[in-house]
């Protein structure tokens, strides 16, 4: 039991590794993958894939004790069975062990080694330890992918949300006009500030919330859980694992909401909630007074936030707004090339047929319109 334990803590610690190395390898796929997810499936499902292996990284290691408690549970409910069955075999079974040891006593008489035994018994060992994992790993992969799709449903909701929210601040800000751009830098960081000192002082309150110490009971006591929700076999091992996502989601989503809003999948913010929902989620007695503790300080944070006194990192708001800026100054450009060229053309027509003194008006209207776009 202790070395089927182990092994499940090394295969999820590797992955949550693994996957951490991901996210910081694809953050510019991600990126760009968010600003052509609306005319590119290909783009939006990179982005989903992304996305859910980040929330394998952040949420792995603290469903650890879920899962050993889960393999327990396995064990314990097939135990059940061939318990049941027991009262039938035991005579079966007693003598087959008075057989063995009649067999063993020939052997040992004919001069066989008792090594032979032990390799047979080994092999019956390995065989059985297979036997045993089969299933659960299977239980354990369905459990684990339901709980990783309600996190990637979550990540699709909010990037469209997400996005459609910028779209239309930035719509209000005249951030599609570029005569007004850099007029409207300054209230553009106001209604940022504004937009940051909301999502922390709603987040902070939510921590005193009994919907986050209900949620958040069920995310640290796996007993708690499992005596609500369990159930058996491959269907059951999908609706436990879709209420675990579930509960994790009511106990966690103010980091979410947060780290999307302070950059997406940016490091350092990963980290920072990651080790939040850690010791939320590990510290049985101490979970909900880690929450309470930061929601205090999301709410001072929003506060200061609010009146201006601290400015918090605004990565998404200005990756986007310079993404825009960028296709709109390409449009200008490929504008003023196709009434430049126009201009040339109209210029070689006149060559040829029109007086000197109409090809020098001409000439000069074009460096004058030259003048006006340079300044």
């Amino acid at each position: 039991m202790k070395n089927i334990s182990s092994i499940i803590i090394i295969i999820v610690v590797s992955i949550s590794v693994f996957t951490w190395f991901v996210s910081i390898w694809q953050y510019d796929t991600m990126m760009s993958s968010m600003m052509t997810f609306y005319y590119s499936p290909v783009a939006l499902s990179l982005f989903v894939v992304i996305w859910t292996a980040g929330m394998a990284a952040m949420m792995f290691p603290a469903i650890i004790p879920m899962i050993l408690f889960y393999n327990r549970l396995i064990d314990s409910s097939k135990s059940s069975k061939d318990n049941s069955h027991s009262n039938h075999t035991s005579q079966m079974l007693y003598h087959r062990q008075d057989n063995t040891r009649s067999h063993k006593d020939n052997d040992n008489n004919n001069g066989i080694p008792d090594t032979v035994n032990q390799g047979q018994n080994k092999r019956r060992k390995t065989y059985n330890l297979s036997y045993v994992l089969r299933p659960k790993t299977y239980y354990m992969m369905i459990f684990i992918l339901s709980y990783l799709a309600i996190w990637a449903i979550t990540g699709i909701i909010l990037l469209i949300g997400w996005s459609y929210a910028l779209d239309i601040l930035l719509s209000q800000l005249g951030m599609n006009d570029i005569q007004q751009q850099h007029q409207q830098q300054q209230k553009e960081q106001l209604s940022i500030n504004t937009i940051y000192g909301v999502l922390l002082i709603v987040s902070g309150i939510y921590q005193f919330s009994s919907l986050k110490a209900r949620c958040l009971g069920y995310c640290e006591s796996p007993l708690s859980f499992f005596m609500r929700r369990w159930r058996k076999g491959g269907v059951g091992a999908v609706k436990m694992g879709t209420y675990h996502g579930l509960y994790c989601l009511g106990c966690c989503w103010p980091y979410f909401l947060l780290m999307v809003a302070l950059g997406w999948m940016n490091i350092f913010w990963m980290g920072l909630f990651a080790s939040i929902i850690f010791a939320e989620k590990i510290w049985v007695k101490g979970g909900l007074l880690i929450a309470r503790i930061t929601g205090i300080c999301f709410i001072s944070i929003g506060i200061l936030s609010l009146t201006g006194m601290i400015l918090l990192p605004s990565d998404t708001m200005s990756s986007i707004s310079d993404n825009n800026m960028m296709s709109m100054d390409k449009s200008m450009d490929k504008s003023m090339d196709k009434s430049m060229d126009k201009s040339m053309d109209k210029s070689m027509d006149m060559d040829m047929s029109a007086s000197p003194s109409d090809i020098m008006m001409f000439h000069n209207e074009i460096d004058e319109t030259r003048s006006i776009m340079n300044m």
